[in-house]
C-alpha cells in the first residue's frame, strides 16, 4: 500500500493576476502515478497551469480568483491510492 502523500504550497494567499503559485505533491513511494484534484473534483489543466514531467509539481501563472479552492494530489500504484489532506488557497483581488 503507498503512504499518504502530502502537498507544499508556495504561498496560501495569492494575488489575482499578479502572483503565481507552485504546489508540490510529496511522496515516499517511488513508482507511484500523481493525479491532482481540486475541490474534490479531477483538476482540468488550463493554460495557465503547468505540471512537472512527473507531475509532482503544479504551477499556475497567473492565479485567478477562480482557483481559489482546496487542493489535493493522489499517488496510486496498482495495488492502492491515497490522497493528501487538503490544502486551500485564497486569491486576493
Amino acid at each position: 500500500p503507498v503512504s499518504r502523500p502530502s502537498i507544499n504550497i508556495s504561498n496560501t494567499t495569492a494575488t489575482e493576476h499578479k502572483d503565481s503559485v507552485v504546489l508540490t505533491c510529496s511522496t515516499n513511494n517511488t513508482g507511484v502515478s500523481i493525479w491532482w484534484f481540486f475541490n474534490n473534483q479531477s483538476l482540468k489543466l488550463l493554460e495557465r497551469m503547468k505540471l512537472s514531467p512527473d507531475n509532482s509539481t503544479l504551477t499556475v501563472d497567473p492565479v485567478r480568483r477562480e482557483d481559489a479552492g482546496d487542493y489535493q494530489c493522489e499517488v496510486s500504484n496498482r495495488a492502492s491510492s491515497n490522497r493528501s489532506d487538503p490544502i486551500r488557497l485564497a486569491v486576493s483581488c
